[in-house]
């Protein structure tokens, strides 16, 4: 099994399919963090949110009993898609321009990742990063 980063979105739209890939991003995460940085541009784990009762079956999962901790545990957080649109054109440019390793399927995890932010934001939908195990 791969791990994948994805887009979860505060509301749904209708007639969109939000599914994205996000398998390439996540196996070039420190590439992705040192090119964000380079471009002065925020790096994507800092969209990442999940809320409380996930992030304590995460943490079941992992043999790790925080049931009574999921009360304390910081709340779902939501990013505006534009936001997102700035970090995620920001790394097209860098992957573009550069010679990153596994590019193309990079930036097509990317273009994925740019359609989905230009709909949520011409609907004015929140949106975070996710990780799928």
């Amino acid at each position: 099994m791969s791990v994948a980063w994805y887009i979860v979105l505060e509301r749904k739209i209708p007639g969109f399919d939000h599914s994205v890939n996000g398998k390439a991003l996540r196996r070039a995460a420190k590439v992705l963090d040192a090119l964000a940085e380079e471009a002065g541009a925020r790096p994507l784990m800092d969209f990442f949110s999940a809320s409380p009762e996930e992030l304590a079956g995460f943490a079941e999962d992992q043999a790790v009993d925080l049931k009574e901790e999921a009360t304390k545990l910081a709340p779902e957080k939501w990013f505006s898609a534009n936001e997102g649109l700035k970090t995620v054109r920001a790394l097209v440019r860098a992957v573009e321009n550069g010679k990153t390793e596994h590019a193309q399927a990079i930036l097509d995890d990317l273009t994925e990742f740019s359609k989905l932010l230009e709909v949520a934001a011409a609907n004015g939908v929140g949106w975070h990063l996710a990780i799928d195990f």
